[in-house]
Parts: structure tokens; C-alpha cells; sequence
């Protein structure tokens, strides 16, 4: 039989049969199933339908790839023919090819698709970190003006990122002013910033040591002791927290807890706590040296105990001409057990060394002046002492009150000396305590106060 293969048109089994069955009820639309060996010699299959036109003597063929449940007639037997009359309603439509993926370019594809999340992400982690990177260059090169005008918008843009505060916190802590107001506002906008690295990060102990030695430094600004006392016990309620939450054993957090005892006027509480600390080293060790021979120190001076204070001080290594370490708290401890010669020259040691600034060591010198009988050179130290000082404390007071009862001036003396208790921390306990028997004896008692602070303590649970 003579064979034609279809070209042109395609036409699908069910449309052959419906033009068979308006043009030509003779003809028929046949299908036979076939199979021959797979290419690679397995024992699998290849099955191939053929599907044939038929009008009279002419075959018109058709063939395609078979597929497991394409027609029904598949059922049949391997190499059977069947030829049968197939209505015009019967579909044959041909299940559709499965479209095949190259693994290679869909490994190409993901891993594309991968890297282009990544280098997002990347770009803007580094438009991100791009202006932390430059505050932090220009921290370290001291320019912190110009770091903070990096960091503000930053947190403006990124409220809730901690690491552009901790940067701020640096900058504000090293602010240099003259002005009183200035240099403690610096302060107070630290500390705002410690608040908020808290509230972000309850759990951080670290943020709580920190806001310890903000408030460490607020309490430097206080004018008054009450002030000083309740800013130290504030800094131990960020201390005990820090330790609860986990500091590294390390950190400042353990020993600034004896400290702030002793500074917060809990005298015997922070001896204690100091004694605790050396019990863990040695007399020989940096840590007694440079901290907890200081803390002896101001502790027995809180208590009162010159001779002890004495004692522990010729072990402290730390010494500078301006800042009470030392040399300052020795001139203390002489001052007060009546040891002019020797607080004079420890003094005059200082001064010598850097006469600019650290205001209080001038007024020491003139309450030693002023019991020498030295009263002009007294009141010429007080008046060059308040040129370094912002505000004056208690031996400025305590010479200030001596000069009024000697020129008669009762009233102006008592303020004075009133003023002069207020205005003493725990280092001048002894002086306190005189001043407090001068008043008595002017039938006068001290004027108590309560704290108050330039700022609203922060909850520290």
C-alpha cells in the first residue's frame, strides 16, 4: 500500500476523525501500536503510535512518541495492530511532553539568585557602617565635634542601633569645657544615651557598667554631698545589676562596688567590700597598688581613722600633680591630723609641678595658710584657687567662715560653716565633724538637704 506522510496543516486524531466523518463515511482512522528496543539496549520500552488517515486505497500516516495513558488503545499488546472505527466525539489528544530543566542552569540560577540577595545585603550594610567607620576614624584622631555631626543623623536615621550611641557615649564623655554647664551637659547627654542602650538591650550587663561610670563622672559635677552620695548609690544599683546580668569578671563593675560604698558615705559597708577585694591578691599586685590601696585610703579617712589612712596610702601607686590620688589624699590626711608641715610641702609639691588648675589644692594651702597665721596669703590662695574651680567646696568655705568670725562677721560665719559641711565629701569626714562642734558651739546646728539631681534617675530593674 502506497503511503503519504501529512505535511502542512497538523491534524490531531479527533479532527481527522471529524473531517472523515462530514467528507467521507468510507474512510476510517486507525491505530496501531508498535515498540522497538530502547537505544540503550535495556530491557525498557519505546512505544511509538502510529495513527493512519484511510480513504480507499490511500493511507495518510501519522506518527508520534507514545505515552503511558495518552489513548486507551495502548492497553493492546506489543506489537498487535488494531484498526477499528473511532467516532468523531472520541478525543486521541496526546498528553502533553514534559518540559525538561538542565540541572546546570538551574544550579546557575539559584546560586545567581543567591549572590544577588547577598550583594544587596551587602551594599547596604556598607551604607550603613560606611558613616560608623568615619566617626570612629575621626574618635580616634580626638575630632569629636566632627565625629558627632557623623553620628547624629546616623541615629536619627537608625534609632534603634547600639553601636552608633556607644560612639556618642565616647564622644560626650570627652568633651573638654571651661563652662560648668557645658561640660556637665555633655555629661547628662551621655547618660541619656546609656538610658536608651538599656532600654534597647535590657539584658546587657555591660550597658549597666557603663552607666555606672557615667554616673561615677556626674557625681564629680555636684556641688553638694548629698548630691555626690545619692549619684553613687544610683551607680551601685547599676553595679549590682551588671554583675546579675553577667560582666566579664574583669570589669570595672566588681571593685567601682566597694568604691561606690565608700564614696556614697557607707564607710564600713565599703571597707568591707575593699577588704573582700584584697583578700583575692596580694599587697604586691597592680590592682592594690593602682585601686584598692586608694579605697583603704578614703575608707578609713570616711571613718575617720587618720592613722590608718595614713598607713594604706604609701602603697598607692597612682599619682598625679591635679587630680586627688596620692599626693592629694596625703595632703589630706595631714591637713586634718594637724601635720601643716608636711601638707604644706606635699601641696606646694603639686603646685609646683602643674600650677594651672586642680583649684582645690590651692584652697588646701590657704587652710593651712590661715592656721599658720598667714591670712593675706590665705585669702590670696582662695581667690586663685576659685579661678580653677567652678564652684568652691568645703575648706574654701571652712577658711571663708575662719576669716568672717575674725572680722566680727557672726552671721557670715555660720553661713559659712553651714555651707562648708555640705559641701565636704567622705575624704574630710574629720573636718566635717569639727565643723559640725563649731556650730554647736555657736549654738548652731548643720542645715541638712535632699538630693537633688540635674537629672531623673533612670528604673534600674
Amino acid at each position: 500500500m502506497t503511503c503519504y506522510k501529512l505535511k502542512g496543516k497538523t491534524l490531531n486524531v479527533s479532527q481527522l476523525a471529524q473531517y472523515t466523518a462530514q467528507h467521507s463515511p468510507a474512510a476510517r482512522v486507525a491505530v496501531a501500536i508498535v515498540c522497538d528496543v530502547h537505544p540503550t539496549g535495556g530491557s525498557r520500552r519505546v512505544f511509538r503510535q502510529f495513527v493512519w488517515l484511510e480513504v480507499g486505497s490511500i493511507k495518510v500516516v501519522l506518527s508520534r512518541p507514545a505515552h503511558r495513558g495518552a489513548v486507551h488503545h495502548q492497553t493492546k499488546k506489543c506489537g498487535e495492530n488494531m484498526t477499528e472505527q473511532i467516532s468523531s466525539n472520541e478525543l486521541l489528544e496526546p498528553a502533553p511532553k514534559k518540559k525538561r530543566i538542565n540541572k546546570y542552569l538551574l544550579v546557575f540560577l539559584i546560586f545567581s539568585g543567591i549572590c544577588l540577595v547577598l550583594l544587596s545585603a551587602l551594599a547596604v550594610d556598607l551604607k550603613i557602617t560606611a558613616p560608623l567607620r568615619e566617626a570612629d576614624v575621626l574618635i580616634n584622631q580626638g575630632r569629636y565635634v566632627e565625629a558627632m555631626r557623623v553620628l547624629d543623623p546616623l541615629i536619627e536615621d537608625k534609632p534603634k542601633w547600639a553601636l552608633a550611641y556607644e560612639r556618642r557615649i565616647i564622644c560626650n564623655m570627652n568633651f573638654q569645657s571651661n563652662v560648668f554647664s557645658e561640660a556637665q551637659g555633655y555629661r547628662l547627654a551621655a547618660l541619656q544615651d546609656a538610658n536608651t542602650l538599656i532600654k534597647l538591650k535590657p539584658k546587657s550587663g555591660g550597658y549597666r557598667a557603663l552607666r555606672d561610670e557615667i554616673l561615677r563622672e556626674m557625681a564629680t559635677f555636684e556641688v553638694y554631698s548629698v548630691n555626690q552620695f545619692a549619684i553613687y548609690d544610683l551607680a551601685n544599683q547599676d553595679v549590682l545589676k551588671a554583675i546579675e546580668l553577667g560582666v566579664v569578671s574583669s570589669s570595672y563593675a566588681f571593685r567601682h562596688y566597694a568604691r561606690n560604698l565608700i564614696e556614697g558615705n557607707h564607710c564600713e559597708e565599703g571597707l568591707a567590700e575593699t577588704q573582700k577585694l584584697i583578700d583575692q591578691t596580694t599587697r604586691q599586685s597592680t590592682d592594690f597598688g593602682q585601686y584598692y590601696s586608694m579605697y583603704l585610703t578614703k575608707a578609713y579617712l570616711c571613718l575617720g581613722e587618720l592613722d590608718k589612712a595614713l598607713e594604706s596610702a604609701q602603697y598607692m601607686t597612682c599619682d598625679d600633680p591635679v587630680s586627688s590620688c596620692k599626693s592629694g589624699l596625703l595632703a589630706e590626711i595631714y591637713l586634718q591630723s594637724g601635720d601643716y608641715e608636711n601638707a604644706l610641702n606635699t601641696i606646694n609639691s603639686m603646685i609646683n609641678s602643674q600650677p594651672v588648675g586642680g583649684g582645690w589644692r590651692y584652697f588646701i594651702r590657704a587652710m593651712i595658710y590661715y592656721e599658720q597665721g598667714q591670712k593675706e596669703l590665705a585669702l590670696q590662695d582662695l581667690e586663685l584657687g576659685d579661678s580653677y574651680m567652678w564652684y568652691e567646696n568645703g575648706t574654701y568655705w571652712y577658711v571663708k567662715a575662719k576669716l568672717a568670725f575674725d572680722a566680727g562677721d557672726k552671721e557670715n560665719g555660720i553661713a559659712y560653716l553651714q555651707r562648708a559641711e555640705q559641701t565636704l565629701d567622705v575624704s574630710y569626714t574629720p573636718l566635717r565633724k569639727q565643723i559640725i562642734t563649731e556650730l554647736k558651739a555657736h549654738g548652731e546646728e548643720p542645715i541638712e538637704l535632699t538630693p537633688n539631681l540635674p537629672f531623673t534617675p533612670a528604673p534600674t530593674s
